[in-house]
């Protein structure tokens, strides 16, 4: 970065911000209040707020507190660097490894929105601690790698048991049902669909409003009723709470879900007001790759600095400080590790259309990826990419910088 020191020296001005995210980061819960009506004034103040649709505000939901909690971690994650740099190793992996768990309860919020930022800034988090890694994992007292791989990344719990889906979607759906349905009859009330939902479109499109009210009134005649739409809700809520729960390699997710077979006519307002989810499916997926691969790595650094090299197979590594749970590609439906090899000479590796190189000695380690296909190996070198297989060893940032290794 051009203005890197001035963004250390905001970081290092902050301290008491690091001392707060490692105190948050032990909470039970984030238990922001939906309703900026909810809040403290002063949070509303500094626009630490959620804006939702409720009581017949015709609004779109609007999360602002995220572009606090972007700074957060945009200032954790230089502070974690600056200690790093600085040879406070023990500062640098205390938040680093708070920064997760905070992002980690995050990640439990009710939304569709929330989540999906939180899992990909977790995401980001952990690439960014695979980079510190790289760069001074030699540097990192052996125990502390220890405890990172076997406690702190492993208790973040990404799984299908742990995390769930977004429940906040379709309470808001419910309450704007209310809106737009008769109570007595039960049927659709062509006022308010046009009043309600060109509303909320325009504010998602601007230049939709042209024509939007009509369309509405015209859905409106056609659409089910409101016990029909809240039954058609609860079915598709529990058809994604089905697939969720599931192992990811059912035959379940090879079949259209019940958002996808509803009819686009006859329950419009359904499907305009609740998003589908299958996107957090797939990241989802990813974000529990990503932390067995972070394990991984913290177990490579940690065998590495204690044996003087790296092992010839992750079974070296079973079961501590890598448990071999932990080591399952997510993406192998057959659950094979994730693949390894301990490099014998300089070797190419592939990051999109730029070309990087491996030195003898090192390692690689990577994930087939979502594609579920070993592209690496029917190339004969590792390759990274959308599509294609995720590298986690070496980290993907250090090669694209030509970082070196901190002896």
């Amino acid at each position: 970065m051009d203005d890197l020191l001035a963004v250390c020296s905001w970081a290092k001005s902050n301290e008491a911000m690091a001392d707060a995210i490692i105190a948050a980061a032990d909470r039970t819960i984030i238990g922001l209040p939906y309703g900026a009506e909810n809040v403290p004034a002063t949070y509303r103040s500094k626009g630490i707020v959620i804006e939702i649709w409720a009581d017949g505000n015709l609004r779109n939901n609007r999360f602002l507190y995220l572009d606090a909690l972007a700074e957060i971690l945009a200032y954790s994650t230089a502070e974690t660097c600056r200690r790093y740099e600085s040879g406070d190793i023990d500062g640098a992996v205390a938040l680093s490894t708070a920064q997760l768990r905070l992002l980690r309860k995050f990640c439990d919020r009710d939304s569709l929105t929330e989540k999906i930022h939180c899992m990909q800034w977790m995401i980001d988090s952990l690439e960014n601690m695979r980079d510190n890694f790289y760069q001074f994992g030699a540097s990192i007292p052996g125990e502390e790698l220890r405890q990172i791989a076997r406690k702190e990344l492993a208790y973040l719990r990404t799984d299908r048991s742990r995390l769930f889906i977004p429940e906040a979607d379709r309470i808001v759906a419910e309450e704007i049902f209310t809106k737009v349905f008769d109570e007595q009859s039960g049927r659709a009330i062509p006022g308010k669909f046009r009043e309600v939902f060109t509303e909320i479109q325009v504010d998602r499109e601007p230049l939709s409003r042209f024509g939007a009210g009509r369309r509405w009134e015209e859905l409106a005649m056609l659409h089910g009723g409101l016990p029909a739409s809240q039954d058609k809700l609860t079915d598709i809520f529990d058809d994604w709470w089905r697939r969720w729960r599931i192992s990811e390699y059912s035959q379940i997710y090879g079949m259209d879900s019940e958002f996808e077979l509803t009819n686009p006519t006859r329950y419009a307002a359904v499907l305009f007001v609740v998003n589908d989810i299958k996107d957090v499916f797939s990241l989802r997926k990813e974000l529990l790759s990503q932390v067995r691969g972070t394990i991984a790595s913290a177990a490579l650094c940690f065998y590495r600095n204690t044996r003087g090299q790296f092992p010839p197979q992750l079974v070296a590594m079973y079961p501590d400080p890598l448990s071999q749970q932990f080591s399952k590609d997510v993406f192998d439906e057959q659950l094979r590790t994730l693949q390894y090899v301990r490099v014998k000479s300089r070797t190419a590796v592939d990051i999109g259309a730029d070309r990087r190189w491996v030195a003898a000695d090192e390692c690689i380690l990577y994930s087939i990826g979502a594609n579920m296909d070993n592209d690496s190996k029917a190339v004969g070198h590792p390759v990274h990419g959308d599509d294609m297989d995720s590298l986690y060893w070496p980290p993907v940032k250090s090669l694209l910088r030509n970082v070196t290794p901190n002896p």
